[in-house]
């Protein structure tokens, strides 16, 4: 039996509860293993990044999601139901529910509310109020933000099936995806790993080739594309599919063919290539430092480090997108000729 409106959407709700609180709940805990005497912008700038990516990607890929769950037919509902959601208006203050910019700027004021209410409780605490935060409060609160942008994604979803030349998102294409998933993991990265310069195993007062120094980079760079990889893996392919038929995305938008080297190997063995690639890289970078003579700090160091992993994560993350690109490519071709095929008999 087809689901209705509000069925369909508590199990999406279900289904998206478990993987919000890992991630919220994996990051918070790098967030306190990494950051020794926290301050209140680093709980801010950690906790907001995290919030961030989670929401900006929900709201993101939520319309794609209810349009491919309404015009494959997923749910259905009554005409006088559907008749009420018409009637709702997406403008206004309502954007503040829905839309990726207006409810990550929600999500980061209440993060930053809650931080202050906690650093106010003095540091006793601290970083058990921080995973409290991270793990049950702020997923509780992203999930009902998730909850509430559900009604103004079906009723998006119906206007651009009634009325496509007038609520036709913004055309976009992959690279631009890959360019805005980039930004939201360095993000997470910049306020997870820049603090950790202050840990004792990080200290470069021995200099750049201190044995102990290079093992320890070598464990975070590793850690790092680890993290980096599994972020670049995820899969939209039903959004995808979703943004093709409400005209986000064509059939131009994927510009060019992934890099061959990616779709060659499968994703375990590109893993294991990519981390031996990163920890003699750590390695490298470290002497390469040494070498040269130039001042200890850490930060110069790590953003140099980086760079290829930023190049991995790119490639990895265009391979991804690329393949959910050809599969709703091919979803979409299918849908059409079930949808011509379908208006030939009801003439």
């Amino acid at each position: 039996m087809i689901p209705r409106f509000a069925t369909f959407s508590q199990k999406y709700i279900r289904a998206a509860a478990l993987p919000i609180v890992l991630v919220s709940g994996i990051l918070t805990s790098s967030l306190i293993r990494n950051v020794i005497d926290i301050t209140l912008p680093e709980i801010i700038a950690g906790l907001g990044a995290i919030c961030l990516s989670i929401v900006w990607s929900m709201m993101r890929d939520g319309r794609g999601y209810w349009t491919y769950s309404i015009y494959t037919m997923r749910i259905f509902e009554t005409p006088e139901v559907i008749a009420k959601y018409m009637e709702r208006k997406t403008g206004g203050w309502a954007k503040l529910l829905y839309r990726p910019f207006w409810a990550s700027l929600v999500t980061l004021s209440l993060v930053a509310l809650l931080s202050s209410l906690i650093w106010l409780c003095g540091p006793s605490w601290r970083y058990e109020l921080i995973a409290l935060l991270g793990v049950v409060i702020l997923p509780l609160l992203m999930l009902r933000q998730l909850d509430k942008s559900i009604t103004f994604n079906i009723l998006l979803a119906l206007k651009t099936h009634s009325e496509p030349d007038v609520y036709r998102p913004r055309l976009r294409r992959l690279p631009g995806c890959v360019g805005e998933d980039l930004l939201l993991s360095l993000l997470i990265n910049f306020a997870l790993v820049l603090p950790i310069a202050r840990k004792p195993a990080f200290s470069l007062d021995a200099g750049y080739a201190d044995p102990a120094f290079i093992i320890a980079f070598m464990i975070l760079m590793g850690v790092v594309m680890l993290f980096m990889f599994a972020f670049a893996s995820r899969s939209r392919r039903y959004v995808v599919f979703g943004e093709l038929l409400n005209g986000t995305l064509n059939s131009d938008s994927a510009p060019f063919a992934p890099w061959s080297f990616t779709g060659k190997w499968t994703r375990l063995r590109r893993c294991l290539f990519w981390l031996l690639v990163v920890l003699v890289w750590s390695i490298a970078i470290c002497l390469i430092f040494a070498a040269l003579h130039i001042t200890p700090h850490f930060i110069p160091l790590y953003l140099c480090a980086l760079l290829p992993l930023l190049a991995i994560y790119c490639a990895e993350r265009y391979q991804t997108l690329y393949s959910n690109f050809s599969d709703a490519l091919e979803m979409n071709k299918r849908y059409k000729m079930h949808a011509d095929n379908y208006a030939k008999v009801m003439r």
